[in-house]
């Protein structure tokens, strides 16, 4: 398996964009901010390392936001549409501040009477810091250790605990004031309100509130000088970001990530996902011991076993579009909702797709983990050929694992259900037999099939090879790839042909095809 080697600056606009998800703003928002907080901090004349604490602050800064999201919810309701109101909200106004709660507490008690409507928004203030403090302060709290486990240093995990902090001491949770506030906490909170208010009022207004906040959310010198050239830092933010600027945003040197700082940051992901409710506290992890136990027992390449886990650490990263009051409610979820989850897969892949490289194979394999072999899945519809072995072996581990888990609309089933929920599923052509029986054997189930197809018996290296010779290279290409001897190539061609039944090229790529070996790219919006 070769080496992996990626940016780290990949897993962090990849987790900017997930942040993006859970917090309802706009699409690319982390990013664009960043752009405008990097031009501020060029302006500014700031050396590297302070300018490489802007730039880590600005992709970071919500990376804490799902903890305690289920207490965000169970308080106030939709816990994105709360914070997608709160977006550049000047929080010293106190009345403006307020309303924003009394919406929300109006959204959470709908069908109440006037009497009790009244009563539920005079206790919601009342209880509002005793409920948002603590939360806060958790946000900070776990960016910081997700900063740790990325391996970033000291400054930035001491900043990102200052995110709500302001100039005037007024924020949160402690109050600090003026220069206690790292200078990096001061303008990246400028340049991401500015592009929120931007976003939602335009350029004209947007200056106004920022030049109205000068003293207060923040200081005075640096409002002044982010209006002297406000039209250059915001110019050119009307679409998306591409990942090669913000990239070329980051100041040398560049960290670089081996497999073992990738599984550490997949990791950090997962956790990330799973914290927002404790009943889902672990499952990415649980699903991705699954689906490396089983792919290892199908002999799949060692780069696939890899992309298999990886995916299954990140399978969930779109659901943070869906709100935590939506997942905590045990009714039926509406035609909006349902449509909503099911594009759930397609934000995932959108957030990991942008890391390019290694990326792109684990983002293939999130996307495609609510498909099914007969099309009756989503997003997508996609059917069995377009389904990896990978893919079938992700989409079992986590059928498996998520029936076993409690959910707020059923218990969790025993092993045994869940094991019978699978096979139900195989016999329905859903999913795949082979990768179903992989999957259970390796939770403990009572196998029902003798021995696992194992793609014909292939060996790893044959599978590669297959891989390569049914996209269209010839045989010393594919030696070449694989950095082996061609003669070394020939021979497993010829054994592969011999287990697979074929005696061309062309009978062999057809094989690849229908067993998912050539994985189709599907075009993204």
């Amino acid at each position: 398996m070769a080496a992996t080697t990626v940016r780290r600056a990949d897993f962090l606009m990849a987790l900017a964009y997930a942040t993006d998800l859970a917090t309802g703003h706009a699409r690319d928002f982390a990013l664009r901010s960043c752009v405008v907080a990097m031009r501020m901090a060029e302006a500014a004349g700031l050396d590297d390392e302070s300018r490489r604490a802007v730039y880590h602050q600005a992709l970071l800064r919500y990376i804490g936001c799902n903890a305690d999201s289920h207490l965000l919810a169970a308080a106030w309701g939709d816990e994105i549409a709360l914070r997608r109101e709160l977006q550049g909200l000047d929080f010293g106004d106190r009345a403006a501040f307020a309303a924003v709660f009394v919406r929300a507490l109006t959204r959470l008690a709908a069908g109440a009477s006037a009497d009790e409507l009244a009563e539920s928004i005079r206790l919601g203030l009342a209880q509002a810091a005793q409920v948002n403090v603590p939360i806060l302060s958790g946000h900070c709290e776990v960016a910081q250790r997700i900063a740790e486990r990325l391996g970033l240093p000291p400054e930035l995990r001491e900043s990102l605990g200052q995110i709500y902090e302001r100039w005037d001491g007024k924020g949160l949770p402690h109050g600090l004031a003026g220069e206690a506030v790292k200078l990096s906490v001061r303008l990246v909170t400028l340049a991401q309100d500015a592009t929120a208010l931007m976003d939602a009022h335009g350029f004209a207004a947007m200056t106004e509130m920022i030049a109205k906040r000068a003293g207060g959310a923040y200081e005075a010198e640096l409002v002044t000088r982010f209006l002297a050239q406000a039209e250059r830092f915001m110019a050119a933010l009307d679409g998306p970001v591409d990942r090669e600027a913000i990239l070329d945003l980051e100041p040398a040197p560049h960290a670089l990530l081996d497999d073992g700082a990738c599984e550490e940051a997949y990791l950090a992901i997962a956790d990330f996902i799973d914290m927002r409710m404790p009943f889902t506290f672990g499952h990415s992890r649980a699903v991705a011991a699954l689906a490396t136990a089983a792919a290892t027992r199908m002999a799949l390449p060692a780069g696939d076993v890899r992309d298999v886990r990886w995916a299954a650490y990140t399978h969930d990263m779109g659901e943070l579009t869906v709100p935590v009051a939506t997942w905590m409610r045990a009714g039926a979820l509406t035609e909006r909702e349902t449509d909503a989850v099911r594009l759930h897969p397609y934000h995932g892949e959108r957030a990991l797709t942008s890391m390019g490289g290694s990326g792109k194979a684990v983002a293939s394999l999130v996307q495609r983990h609510h498909e099914r072999l007969d099309g009756s899945g989503y997003h997508r519809n996609a059917r069995g050929s377009d389904l990896s072995p990978g893919a079938r072996i992700l989409s079992a581990a986590e059928t498996f694992q998520t029936a076993r888990e409690a959910r707020p609309h059923r218990a969790a089933s025993t092993d045994a259900v869940a094991a019978a929920k699978v096979r139900t599923a195989v016999r329905e052509g859903k999913l795949c037999p082979e990768a179903s029986e992989a999957v259970l054997a390796c939770a403990g189930q009572p196998a029902r099939r003798a021995s696992l197809e194992r793609l014909a018996g292939l060996t790893p290296r044959e599978i590669e090879v297959l891989r390569l010779i049914a996209a269209g290279d010839t045989t010393k290409e594919a030696a070449r790839k694989l950095d082996i001897a061609t003669k070394t190539a020939d021979n497993h061609i010829q054994s592969l042909y011999s287990k697979i039944g074929v005696t061309t090229r062309a009978g062999a790529a057809l094989y690849a095809l229908e067993r998912g070996l050539v994985q189709h790219e599907f075009a993204t919006a």
